[in-house]
């Protein structure tokens, strides 16, 4: 490991390296440091961190930086783990800061067209999204990083003539009460993947196994697009 990642007693890289390694691989260290000092305060003064609107950086600074978290599989923003920091590494090939950097580079750059990757920084991003102890994240925040997560560098979920985005963000704000939980997440993702394929939602149909809640943003989506009628009293 990288002289400047300190760990402490729970083995996990202390808050100056983590600041110090997100520098040197080059992730938009203003914003990277500002979530980080955020997340490691609200330790200190025993506050619950919540990364909403106001702590998120920018969406290039904010994706960059998930590439080399989901590598090494950190548990939270701003926390890596001695383990997961050298089994991430190791499996990529990558063992000195230089390499790093360039295989953080080249992985963002194949965010939008590598759907494999972009599935797998995509997932990470919940377990980073996810207070201490919980299974799930607020509405208010899962909106915030799907904006974030579907736009460059990453995949925008936008097809010719829908922006499926503003569409889902507006179903669910206006007809969603709940938390967003992992399965909630991760068909998101799915469902995105497939109206990015075929926009006429060929797809789906009332026996297909989605959740219920993509069941209802379906008649919601056509409705809007003017595959259907619009229901009058």
């Amino acid at each position: 490991m990288n002289g400047d990642a300190k760990t402490d007693e729970r083995d996990t890289i202390s808050v100056d390296g983590t600041m110090a390694y997100f520098k040197a691989l080059g992730v938009g260290l203003e914003d990277a440091s500002m979530l980080v000092c955020n997340f490691f305060k609200c330790l200190e003064t025993s506050e619950a961190f919540s990364p909403g609107p106001l702590y998120l950086p920018g969406s290039i600074d904010f994706v960059n930086l998930q590439v080399p978290m989901e590598i090494v599989q950190a548990p939270t923003v701003g926390e890596i783990s001695k383990q997961g920091f050298i089994e991430g590494w190791k499996a990529v090939g990558a063992d000195t800061i230089p390499k790093q950097k360039a295989y953080v580079t080249k992985q963002v750059g194949k965010l939008s067209t590598d759907m494999d990757l972009f599935k797998r920084v995509y997932r990470h991003v919940f377990v980073c999204a996810r207070e201490k102890g919980q299974k799930a994240i607020s509405l208010e925040n899962a909106l915030t990083y799907w904006q974030i997560i579907f736009s460059p560098p990453g995949k925008p979920w936008v097809t010719a003539s829908t922006d499926w985005l503003k569409l889902w963000s507006e179903f669910l704000t206006a007809t969603w009460t709940k938390s967003v939980n992992k399965d909630m997440w991760n068909q998101t993702f799915e469902f995105a993947q497939k109206t990015m394929q075929d926009e006429t939602l060929g797809f789906w149909s009332e026996e297909s196994a989605w959740p219920g809640v993509i069941d209802e943003f379906v008649a919601y989506a056509k409705e809007k697009r003017g595959d259907v009628p619009m229901e009058t009293d």
